[in-house]
């Protein structure tokens, strides 16, 4: 990863869908996944969540986003990325 001249830049991200039991309740889920050279997310993991409940609907919508990839050397490479997918009530 440090060898990647430019990280991949988000162009679409949709929004989990937030449980209908836990509206009321704040999460987060650690996701880990890889950005494929044409900006797709391949292989999304959950690697930690603070309510089991906020999975799913957070690997759902993170399985939908868009991104321009990584660079490296001109080239367009995979790149692994880890984000924080929050849950916060309305």
């Amino acid at each position: 990863m440090s060898e990647i001249d430019q990280k991949p830049r988000a162009i679409f991200q949709s929004a989990p869908m937030y449980p209908s039991g836990m509206r009321s309740v704040e999460g987060v889920v650690h996701v880990i996944f890889i950005v494929d050279q044409t900006g797709k997310v391949t292989n999304p993991k959950v690697e930690k969540s603070t309510h089991r409940e906020f999975e799913k609907p957070a690997i759902d919508a993170v399985k939908q986003w868009k991104f321009e990839p990584a660079v490296r050397a001109g080239q367009r490479v995979p790149c692994k990325m880890r984000i924080p997918i929050r849950f916060q009530p309305r």
